[in-house]
């Protein structure tokens, strides 16, 4: 039994580190997992991990967020971040922190406006900043799952970490597009697929692609346990960094407020 245990978390603990590593790295947050809970509510979770053996690392992060929904507007803080060393080396530093308001009187259509801060060391991204406002739709509801759809524009600059002779320019500040579309569906277990599609504005064939599905299961009282798939592309991504990754993940997390969907 022993054994097995081990091999579990030998065989977990990649994925973790891989799936944390690769959610800030996109251009916005997918927040929708988020949304929806009347009054104060939240998340709060810990992860650490490691291996010993043919591959030797140890990881260390902490995600939470907290909401507050009046049933007219509702705002969202949001922050994530994670080290991982490997031979007394760091090889991963990244965070992130996500604030979004978003005004939910009309049951439709809902103006939003939000801006994130980022870093991530591995894609070579020293600072990122954005803003940007929008508007989310409401396309269906049924008892136990939801359709909506939303766009927006933003701004972005991001410094990255390239040599004096890379083709990416070192610096940028641009305006994007941001479109996405969320299905949700709440029965034994919360299942969320969300796509996001960023373009730039300034050159349309400038795209990110952000994919991820979730299902996440109650394990008892607030403790939950989730598992992600995510798809990230980035058409023209800085020098030595590849434009896809798909990573697969699982998480446990505690939750807080209000269990009720609004």
């Amino acid at each position: 039994m022993r054994e097995c245990f081990v091999r579990l978390i030998r065989f977990s603990t990649p994925a973790i580190l891989i799936w944390s590593m690769a959610f800030p790295a996109s251009a916005q947050v997918n927040i929708e997992q988020y949304r929806n809970r009347p009054g104060v509510s939240g998340k709060v979770g810990l992860q650490f991990g490691g291996a010993k053996g043919n591959t030797d690392f140890v990881t260390g992060g902490g995600a939470a967020n907290i909401s507050y929904n009046t049933g007219t507007y509702a705002v969202l803080l949001l922050g994530k971040g994670l080290l991982g060393f490997s031979g007394g080396k760091r090889f991963s530093n990244e965070g992130l922190t996500h604030l979004r308001y978003t005004w939910i009187k009309p049951h439709r259509f809902h103006p939003e406006g939000f801006a994130q801060i980022d870093y991530s060391r591995p894609r070579k991204l020293k600072f990122r900043v954005l803003a940007g406002a929008g508007l989310r739709a409401q396309v269906a509801e049924g008892e136990s799952s939801s359709i909506f759809i939303g766009t927006s524009f933003m701004w972005e600059r991001e410094n990255l970490d390239l040599t004096s002779g890379s083709i990416h320019l070192h610096r940028t500040s641009i305006l994007r597009t941001s479109n996405y579309v969320n299905v949700s569906i709440q029965k034994h277990a919360e299942i969320s697929l969300t796509g996001y599609y960023q373009a730039m504005l300034s050159d349309l064939d400038d795209v990110r692609i952000l994919a991820t599905l979730e299902i996440t299961s109650k394990i008892v009282g607030p403790l939950q346990h989730t598992t992600a798939l995510n798809y990230r592309r980035d058409s023209k991504p800085p020098d030595g960094i590849k434009k896809n990754d798909l990573a697969l993940g699982t998480s446990f997390s505690v939750r807080f407020g209000s269990k009720e969907k609004k």
